[in-house]
Formats: structure tokens, sequence, C-alpha cells
């Protein structure tokens, strides 16, 4: 069932123009917390990732957006934009990552294992496989998401989504 809804949603997202689901202000509370490095020691879980404020494809941008689930609600906690820089928001804090590397299958410039890098440290690991296609994209399935800082905290999270492209 779960799945059916993440799916559901990526399904939503990009009948919309890969538009972000509703008001992030309404989803979560952002947590103020110093500019020192991001340590992931203190959360508890996922509970360290936030819904992202923008979670679309620009124009004419290929690339891929991720969702877990929040609750009962999907909410989009990963997008990268192909040849430019992954985002997140972390402990409430936006993080951008460039992507270091990459493996498997690919298209719209995504692959189905990837690695990004902070400035300041962060690792984020995504695992995916392509889905069901449809025009201008691929769903992702059985997504995982492994976020490390230099401590050697992580937070794990599964995820699902879409790569493609918005014209």
């Amino acid at each position: 069932m779960k799945k059916k809804i993440v799916l559901t949603a990526a399904s939503l997202a990009l009948l919309a123009g890969c538009a972000s689901f509703g008001n992030s202000s309404q989803r979560s509370q952002h947590v103020q917390i110093d500019e020192g490095p991001l340590s992931l020691g203190s959360e508890n879980g996922a509970a360290g990732l936030r819904p992202l404020q923008e979670a679309s494809l620009p124009s004419g941008e290929c690339g891929m957006i991720l969702w877990t689930l929040e609750g009962a609600r999907p909410s989009a906690i990963f997008r990268f934009i192909s040849g430019k820089q992954a985002e997140m928001n972390v402990l409430g804090r936006p993080v951008s990552f460039e992507r270091v590397d990459y493996d498997g299958a690919g298209d719209f410039g995504v692959y189905e294992q990837q690695l990004f890098r902070s400035d300041d440290g962060l690792e984020v690991e995504i695992a995916s496989r392509f889905g069901l296609g449809f025009n201008g994209g691929a769903y992702l399935e059985r997504g995982l998401i492994k976020l490390r800082d230099n401590d050697g905290w992580s937070i794990v999270a599964p995820a699902a989504g879409i790569a493609g492209c918005r014209s």
C-alpha cells in the first residue's frame, strides 16, 4: 500500500509539472540550528530529513526527485538536476551536494547508484531501480537514501520517485 501511495504521489507530481506537494510549512516545522558542521548523531532515524522547499525540476532540465513517507504522506526529500547540484533539507538546513560517483543503468542524467558529497563533508548514497517508463521519464523504485556525516553517523530512508526531463 505504501508503494502505491508513493507511486501515486510521483504521478501527481509529474502531471503538475513536478511541483511540490502543498505548502511545506504545513508539513513540518523547521528546526533552527547554528551554522556549524552538521552532525546526525542527535537525530532519531529519518527525522533529520526534512521536506524540500522546492521539489520541482526547472523547465528544460532533466534530473530526479525522490520521496519518502512522512507519517502517511509522501514528502520530497531529494532533488538532483542533471549536470548541476543535488539538494536536501538536513536538520532544517538546505544542503547542496555534488555528484562524485555513479554506476549502473542510467537515463535522464540519473543512474541506479550515485554518490553525492557536500562542501562540509556530508555524503549521500542513492540506490534505486528504473521502473515503468512514461512520456519524458521513468519511475524510480526500491530506492534507498543513506546520508552520512563526518563522525560516522548515518540516516537511512526508503525512497521512490521519478527521473525525467521537464519541457
